[in-house]
């Protein structure tokens, strides 16, 4: 054990040898100069204004902030012995008003759920452009859980404007994540909120994208090309500062604009995505959203924070679920995990 032990620790210090002589390049490019460049070749850094309480509520004028966020947890690890259960929320602000949630159930030993995932492999197979790359049914059953949990948080969305009518809608992560895996939902959801004046924003918190790299790959040092925007942007903007990415290509670019914003002490910043049609909104909605996130928090509004811890379907639930609601010998013949009966 001490000789693996010691393998991983090598491991270990040659990732971070390796790591740190990456970003150690990104000081071959000064903060000053990283900045310029994104404000002359991406868009403007700028910083945002304070909004307080009072103002807040006369642009609310009585309507509600709504929260969106999903949840998925399951039960067994290898396909096709796994069930898996998914669940929405929108909350409104208003503490009248009972959360919507939706939930939905997806196991490969279902007949539908398995009917489902072979369509979705056999179409996916269709569009490969490589017909050597194959896509297998486990691979299927993982987009339509993605898309499952899209649709429902989608649904959750609708349903609170149609009961609630409320000013602005938060949902959890980019909008272009619905857009993708769940299109026809989505266009339903967008004209609904158009028609209403509801505005759709999506809060990031974990940034997943290289466009700034991308579009300033002429400018960068040789390493910093491959850097995604959660790398460069680090410690690169002050609290309440932001990036509004006007002249940037992206593939958002037809039907959302975003920016970059750090909302707290963190170094780290945030993403928000909004719907093109009410871009206009976007310099009001980042000081909204700046001014209802803690300092010294992660980033994020505290009211989605709030709408997480609710929705969310822990293992400790999944468990009381499960063995409340499926038959033992079911549970041991087709989800239990040898795995968990190892004796040391």
């Amino acid at each position: 054990m001490n000789e693996i032990t010691t393998g991983l620790k090598s491991l270990l210090q040659e990732c971070n040898q390796k790591l740190k002589e990456k970003y150690q390049n990104q000081a071959n490019l000064a903060q000053k100069e990283l900045r310029n460049l994104i404000s002359q070749k991406v868009g403007k850094i700028v910083t945002l204004n304070e909004i307080d309480q009072q103002e807040i509520e006369e642009w609310l004028a009585e309507q509600d902030v709504v929260g969106v966020d999903g949840s998925i947890n399951t039960l067994g690890k290898n396909y096709p012995h796994y069930i898996t259960l998914l669940q929405a929320l929108a909350k409104s602000t208003d503490k009248n008003k009972e959360g919507i949630v939706k939930h939905e159930a997806f196991s490969p030993l279902i007949d539908e759920d398995r009917d489902k995932i072979r369509k979705k492999t056999y179409k996916d197979n269709l569009a490969q452009e490589n017909k050597d790359v194959i896509v297998y049914p486990q691979e299927a059953a993982g987009k339509i859980k993605s898309s499952l949990l899209a649709a429902l948080e989608i649904l959750v969305a609708k349903d609170s404007i149609l009961e609630w009518n409320p000013k602005l809608i938060m949902m959890d992560g980019s909008l272009i994540r619905y857009q993708m895996q769940a299109e026809e939902e989505w266009k339903r959801l967008v004209e609904l909120a158009l028609e209403n004046d509801v505005i759709l924003v999506g809060v990031i918190e974990e940034i997943g994208t290289n466009d700034l790299s991308k579009n300033l790959a002429d400018d960068l040092p040789a390493k910093m090309i491959e850097m995604y925007d959660r790398e460069l942007l680090f410690g690169l903007l002050e609290m309440g500062e932001m990036i509004k990415l006007e002249e940037i290509d992206s593939f958002k670019g037809e039907t959302l604009s975003s920016v970059f914003l750090r909302t707290t002490r963190d170094p780290g910043v945030i993403g928000l995505d909004i719907l093109k049609e009410q871009e206009q909104e976007l310099d009001l909605i980042a000081a909204l959203v700046q001014s209802l996130t803690p300092a010294g928090g992660r980033g994020i509004p505290i009211w989605l924070d709030i709408v997480d811890e609710e929705v969310r379907i822990t293992d400790k639930m999944m468990e009381l679920l499960i063995d409340n609601y499926l038959e033992p010998g079911l549970k041991q013949k087709l989800f239990h995990a040898k795995s968990l009966d190892r004796i040391y």
